[in-house]
């Protein structure tokens, strides 16, 4: 199966932002157009990685649009200034679940189908909240899932309390997401993560300059040392065989930015 749309989903505080960052980066480098869709309207996604812009335009306005067409969800696309590749999706700074009318499953579904031709990647940053209706259409209509998890307690009793609630939709294709365990100290015991959710996909290791980057919304910016290193090699290795089943020797394929002319002004 072509893999076009990806969801990214995880415990609370587990680097599901991050993870999905990196990802987007990589393929980037690839010269793949990605658009990434912050579903979280309790920690909008726009501010997070653009500080130090105002006035843009929101995913709430796009989901309450009378009529949610391919265009108007292309004019609600902000362009990662530091990346062409890149444009982003997601609710502004001050924003909030209260902050625009309520929307259905379907109308979420039919924003994510609509993404679907606008570029190479479609990954979608999820909510923890199961009650977000984004990321339950999320989980439900991407290609795949990547379920991000830490090795620590509070991480492995958010998954067993919420694999119940999924497991009993099959929609949700719980025994199918590609498990990712994350911010790895050397130090760690893995095993009662893969007794949780059973067999560990990609195992990424803490890098302590990755929160300074994400701090100062600058996730697409280089890190450097051994760690970071093995962290870089295991987000390229996901990408190379879960998104674009080449082998990481090939020839990267050049494609023209198809999104690289959106500004996010209507």
């Amino acid at each position: 199966m072509a893999i076009k749309t990806a969801a990214v989903w995880g415990s609370p505080g587990s680097g599901t932002t991050l993870t999905t960052i990196k990802i987007a980066k990589a393929l980037a480098n690839l010269k793949k157009n990605v658009i990434v869709v912050g579903c979280d309207d309790q920690t909008p996604l726009l501010p997070l990685l653009l500080p130090s812009t105002s006035e843009l335009p929101s995913l709430g306005d796009a989901l309450a649009a009378d009529q949610l067409s391919q265009i108007e969800a292309l004019r609600h696309c902000v362009q990662y200034v530091k990346n062409q590749y890149i444009s982003l999706l997601g609710y502004r700074l001050g924003e909030n679940v209260l902050s625009y009318p309520e929307y259905t499953l379907q109308r979420a579904s039919e924003l994510f189908s609509h993404l679907r031709g606008l570029a190479d990647f479609v990954l979608i940053d999820c909510s923890s909240n199961l009650d977000n209706v984004l990321t339950a259409a999320a989980l439900k209509q991407a290609d795949v899932t990547f379920k991000v998890l830490n090795a620590d307690p509070k991480s492995l009793v958010y998954f067993q309390s919420a694999a119940p609630l999924l497991l009993r939709d099959s929609g949700y294709r719980y025994g199918e997401q590609t498990n990712i365990l994350n911010n790895v100290l050397s130090s760690q015991d893995v095993d009662p993560a893969r007794e949780v959710v059973g067999k560990i996909a990609y195992t990424l290791p803490h890098v302590p300059e990755l929160k300074d980057q994400y701090d100062r919304g600058e996730l697409l910016e280089a890190v450097f040392g051994k760690t970071a290193r093995q962290y870089e090699t295991g987000i390229r290795k996901l990408v190379m065989e879960v998104m674009v089943h080449e082998p990481e020797h090939g020839i990267v394929r050049r494609g023209k930015p198809a999104v690289g002319d959106v500004s996010g002004t209507a």
